[in-house]
C-alpha cells in the first residue's frame, strides 16, 4: 500500500501505483521514510513451519509496521530501500521513477562531454549541413545533421558549446521537416529540443507551427491546437523581427479553435435535439 505520497516526485508511485502485491524483505524505519507498506492482509512466507503465516498486517491502532520501499535522505541525495525478492514489473518502475525524480535532467558534464576529435567532426557535418540548407539541398543537409547527431550518441555534451551544437542540430532537423511538409516529424524534433530547453523560442514557434498544420490535415483537432497555443504563450519573448509572424500564428489559431468548439457545440445541440424528438 502506498503510505508517502511525497515518494519521489509523486511521479509513477502516485499516478500509477496506489498499491501492488510483492513478496518481499520487510523493515521498519521512521514514519517520514516509509513509502510502500503492508496492508490489512499482509503475511509473512517461508519454509520454516513457525515463521510462517504470521499476521504483519497493518494495525490502524500501530503506526510502526514493516515496509518494503523506503527513502532515507543522505548527505545531498538519497538511498532508495526495494525489499522485492521477485523483481515485480511495478518495482522496476518505481526504481525508474526515483532515479528520474532524483537525477538531474540532463547528464552531468563528465558523463556527457564529447571528446574533441568527435566534436571536430560534428561541427564539420553541421557546417556541411548549413551549406547544403542554404543551396536548398534539404534532403542533403537532413542527412548532414543526423550523421552529427549520431556521433552524440547518447550523450547531450557538455554545457556551452557542445550543448548549443547539440539543439541547434536538433532544431535544424525540425525546421528542415516542416519545409519538406513532415510536420509530425518537425513537432517531434521541436519536442526534443523543448525537453531540454524549455520555452526555446523558434522551437516552441515551430512546434505550434507544425501542430496548426497537423490539426489541418486531420480536418480540425481541438486537443492539438490548445497544445499549439499553450507553445505560442510558452516561447518566452518573442523579438520585434517575428513578432508579426507570432501573433499572425496566434490568430489563426483561436480563429480554428473559435470555429471547431461553434461547430462541436452546434453539432452537441442538434443531437440532443434529435434525442428528445425520439427521431434517429
Amino acid at each position: 500500500r502506498n503510505i508517502n505520497y511525497s515518494f519521489g516526485n509523486g511521479n509513477l508511485s502516485r499516478r500509477v501505483i496506489k498499491g501492488y502485491s510483492a513478496k518481499g524483505t520487510s523493515m521498519r524505519v521512521p514514519k517520514h521514510e516509509r513509502c510502500f507498506g503492508v496492508d490489512e492482509d499482509s503475511r509473512t512466507q517461508s519454509l520454516v513451519p513457525d515463521m510462517a503465516g504470521r499476521d504483519v498486517s497493518e494495525k490502524s491502532e500501530d503506526g510502526n509496521y514493516d515496509v518494503i520501499v523506503a527513502i532515507h535522505d543522505y548527505g545531498k541525495g538519497a538511498i532508495a530501500y526495494f525489499g522485492d525478492v521477485n523483481a515485480e514489473e511495478q518495482t522496476i518502475w518505481l526504481c525508474a521513477a526515483f532515479c528520474e525524480s532524483r537525477s538531474a535532467k540532463l547528464p552531468i558534464d563528465c558523463f556527457a562531454k564529447i571528446d574533441d576529435q568527435s566534436f571536430t567532426e560534428i561541427l564539420k557535418l553541421k557546417e556541411d549541413g548549413n551549406n547544403a540548407f542554404k543551396h536548398g539541398e534539404l534532403q542533403q543537409a537532413l542527412i548532414l545533421y543526423q550523421s552529427a547527431l549520431d556521433r552524440f550518441g547518447q550523450k547531450f555534451g557538455t554545457n556551452g558549446p557542445q550543448r548549443d551544437c547539440y539543439i541547434a542540430l536538433l532544431s535544424n532537423m525540425s525546421l528542415i521537416h516542416y519545409k519538406k511538409g513532415d510536420y509530425l516529424q518537425s513537432e517531434t524534433y521541436a519536442t526534443k529540443v523543448l525537453d531540454i530547453e524549455w520555452g526555446h523560442e523558434k522551437c516552441s514557434y515551430r512546434r505550434a507551427m507544425a501542430r496548426y498544420k497537423i490539426s489541418q490535415t486531420m480536418g480540425g483537432d481541438l486537443v492539438v491546437l490548445r497544445k499549439a497555443k499553450k507553445d505560442v504563450l510558452n516561447g518566452g519573448k518573442t523579438p520585434p523581427s517575428t513578432l508579426n509572424a507570432t501573433r499572425k500564428l496566434m490568430f489563426q489559431i483561436n480563429d480554428e479553435i473559435k470555429r471547431l468548439e461553434k461547430k462541436q457545440q452546434k453539432h452537441f445541440s442538434s443531437g440532443f435535439e434529435t434525442a428528445m424528438s425520439g427521431k434517429f
